[in-house]
Order: C-alpha cells, then structure tokens, then sequence
C-alpha cells in the first residue's frame, strides 16, 4: 500500500470516529418554528398597554372574570379543578393563588427572561409549558383577573398546543400532562446524550491521539524516503560522472 493511500485511509477513519449522533438536533428545526410562533404570540400582547381598540372579543363587554358570569362563558374560560402531575409544585403551593404566582414565575423565566435558550433547552421548555397551562388555569378561578389578558394568554395557549398536536378543545388537564410527560421524557434523553458524549469523547482522544501520531510518523516515513532517493539518485549520477573520466 502506498503512503498517500495509508494517509487517506487514515483521515477517512478520523473523520468516522469523530461523527456524532446529536439527539436535539433532530429536533431542533421542528422547535425552530415553535419558538418563533411562541415569542411571536400574544403572550407579550396580555402586558402590553390597552389600545382604543381592543384585540379581544369578549373584554369589551366584562372587564374582569367577576364581571361575567360562568354560566356564560365558553368552556375554556371555565377554571378546572384536578391534581398537576407530582413535582411540578411544591407542598407549601397548596391554593389557587400560590400555584398561580408559581407558574407565572415559570413562565416568565422561561419565555421571557430566558428565551434566547429556548433552542438550547427544549426539553425545558416542553416542560415549562405545562406550567404556562397551569397559569391560565389558576388565573380563571381568580375574579380580578383581566379578561382581556386571558384572551391573550389563551392565543398562547393554542399556539403551544399545536406543537404536540393538543386540541384547542383539550382540557387542561389533559394538556398539562401530555407537556409535562413530554419535557420529562426529553429531559431523561437529554441527559444520557450529554453522558454519551463525555464517554464517547473519552474514549475517542486516545484513539484519535494515536492516529494522529501514526500519521505523523508516516508523513516522516515517506519525506525520509523522498531524501533517501535524492540522495540514491545524487550518487548514483556521481558515479556515472567519475566513470567518464
């Protein structure tokens, strides 16, 4: 085998062993639109200042929840009762009030404060949407509460719905469990790729280490051959010169 075909087969080996399989990437163009749909929602609309006309349809007739009656609210406006999934609040968060704070923090730190990681963390931000669930909930059993930032919110809440194909109809039970099963199952992936590839980074550096003096060797190899034959050829033409004279 020559020294140039040694040398390709090396780097063809190199770049074999340095490939990676990334778990988030194949996710990654799916959430891309996601996110953009996210931040470009009307969650941002719920805070921002009233306008003369209001993008709303129910916020010009009731101003607050206590203003209108349930009996004639829409089945999404009607506040659910039921147990979130264990771990996503604490023993103290025990009322409507404490979760509502709770989530609301989740939420602002995740969607808000932090969203530049959105595309790093997905797994937490899958997670973190249950919460956003949980807000719009514990603020429809809170009479003080805007009506015209709960058809914001609502906007919000659809949008995300419609990354794990969760109805608009879908209680919110059903939407809290499904993001909350699916961040945890990320986060689980998450954190095995990240142990996969600190094993697989150890284990590829001394393999990757002794290639790389194998190949340093043979590139030395083959210019001591080419000096070798200068040198045979320089000789050689030197002895044929002193047998003419």
């Amino acid at each position: 085998m020559s020294g140039f075909s040694l040398v390709n087969n090396f780097l063809s080996a190199s770049i074999d062993a340095q490939k990676k399989i990334n778990f988030f990437s194949i996710i990654k163009i799916f959430f891309t639109t996601l996110i953009i749909m996210i931040i470009c929602t009307s969650f941002a609309e719920a805070d921002k200042k009233k306008k003369d006309e209001k993008d709303c349809q129910y916020c010009e007739k009731y101003e607050t929840l206590e203003d209108w009656p349930e009996s004639e609210r829409p089945a999404a406006f009607i506040y659910e009762e039921f147990d979130y999934p264990e771990g996503m609040f604490t023993k103290k968060q025990n009322d409507s009030k404490k979760r509502q704070g709770a989530a609301g923090g989740k939420v602002y730190s995740r969607f808000v404060k932090n969203k530049g990681s959105l595309n790093k963390y997905q797994h937490l931000m899958i997670r973190d949407m249950a919460y956003f669930e949980a807000l719009f909930n514990e603020m429809l059993n809170d009479k003080k509460a805007k009506v015209e930032t709960l058809e914001g919110l609502k906007k919000g809440r659809e949008a995300m719905r419609m990354s794990l194909n969760i109805s608009p109809k879908a209680k919110t039970s059903e939407a809290v469990l499904k993001f909350w099963a699916t961040g945890k199952m990320l986060h689980t992936a998450y954190k095995k790729n990240k142990k996969k590839k600190k094993k697989k980074t150890k284990q590829l550096t001394p393999e990757i280490t002794e290639r790389a003096a194998v190949l340093a060797n043979l590139k030395k190899q083959i210019a001591t051959a080419k000096v070798n034959a200068q040198r045979a050829a320089t000789i050689k033409a030197q002895e044929e010169i002193e047998a003419t004279k």
